[in-house]
């Protein structure tokens, strides 16, 4: 009977121990994807400090002064030379939106078929101005509110402290693993590593990739803020999905106020320079990496969407990316079993070496 009621306290507490995590995870979600996208940049630090010192021979602290110094001074620059252009054009496209809007409603009116689909949609003036307004709100998107002004200096501030000494916040995670379970924690966390810092040069390497070719093919097709335009597809290509579907609204909304033909040459743009991208970018970049099934990832950006809005689904493919790593270490793919002939084939060879 005792033994019964110490299983039945234990069951308990591990019960309530469960809960508590789960609401504690609940409670903090925000708080735990802003530390996930610390240690994204955090990594991302330490992998330009281990590349300096491997060029460099000096002291770990040294190198990555040198990184933060220098990654500082190229923001400062960009800043200054770009900074108030760049603000500057994402103000003309708050007004440059609406304007697209009412020229593309004005110009379906003009058209006989147009009126035909208009009349398709119940009270398409209020769809007109509903759709403006709502294409209005870009801005407010691309300019960082409150909250995500504070997100940002989080996620600084997080990543220099865990990039500058991340050693001292391992060493405190693996008191806390069980010694029989060390190992294999060794052994994930090096997948993790290899697999996120691999992940994150091939989305550098398609952001960069995707900006060059919307902003020179926009630019040549005389759309207007084509530069900032390409700024805007090459941050959203690193939200996988989603992001390319996004970056082209406001694209082919100016173009199709200028005219139809410019309208479907931007959504052909921007099919062709992901075509691209991803089949001559990404397969180069990926490789070596977890491949991220788009239905995996899709289904995770729209729960995480519906959990934390678009932190969620901004971290959504790396965290993908590191939950299928430690799957790859937990669970191995079972080996082949040898066949029957190779067998026999085998036993041929050892008998004909006798």
């Amino acid at each position: 009977m005792d033994n019964f009621r110490k299983r039945a306290v234990f069951v308990v507490l591990i019960s309530v121990v469960a809960i508590l995590l789960l609401w504690l995870t609940w409670t903090a979600r925000y708080v735990l994807l802003l530390l996930f996208a610390s240690c994204i940049g955090a990594l991302i630090l330490s992998t330009f400090t281990n590349w300096l010192r491997s060029w460099i021979p000096m002291r770990r602290g040294i190198a990555f002064a040198v990184v933060i110094t220098v990654t500082g001074l190229m923001i400062a620059l960009l800043i200054w030379a770009r900074g108030s252009l760049l603000l500057q054009q994402l103000g003309d496209l708050q007004s440059y939106i609406p304007s697209a809007v009412r020229q593309i409603h004005s110009r379906l009116q003009s058209e006989t078929w147009g009126r035909w689909l208009l009349a398709q949609v119940e009270d398409s003036e209020q769809l007109a101005r509903g759709a403006s307004f709502v294409l209005s709100g870009i801005r407010g998107a691309m300019y960082l509110t409150g909250a995500a002004i504070a997100a940002m200096f989080l996620i600084t501030v997080s990543s220099l402290y865990f990039g500058a000494e991340p050693d001292f916040y391992l060493r405190g995670v693996r008191r806390i693993v069980p010694a029989t379970y060390r190992s294999t924690f060794e052994a994930c966390l090096t997948s993790v590593t290899k697999t996120v810092r691999a992940w994150l040069l091939a989305r550098l390497l398609s952001m960069t990739a995707i900006g060059a070719l919307i902003a020179g093919g926009l630019f040549l097709m005389g759309v207007p803020l084509a530069g900032t335009l390409g700024i805007i597809a090459a941050l959203l290509t690193f939200v996988p999905n989603i992001g390319p579907i996004l970056s082209v609204v406001p694209a082919a909304l100016l173009a199709f106020a200028i005219s139809p033909t410019k309208g479907f040459m931007t959504i052909l743009l921007f099919c062709l320079a992901h075509f691209l991208e991803g089949n001559l970018v990404s397969p180069l970049a990926d490789r070596g990496i977890v491949k991220l099934p788009p239905s995996l990832t899709l289904s995770v950006q729209l729960l995480l969407g519906s959990i934390t809005g678009a932190l969620g689904v901004a971290l959504a493919a790396p965290l993908t990316a590191v939950a299928l790593s430690v799957l790859r270490v937990v669970l191995p793919p079972e080996k082949s079993q040898p066949t029957a002939s190779g067998s026999v084939h085998k036993l041929q060879q050892r008998v004909q070496a006798l």
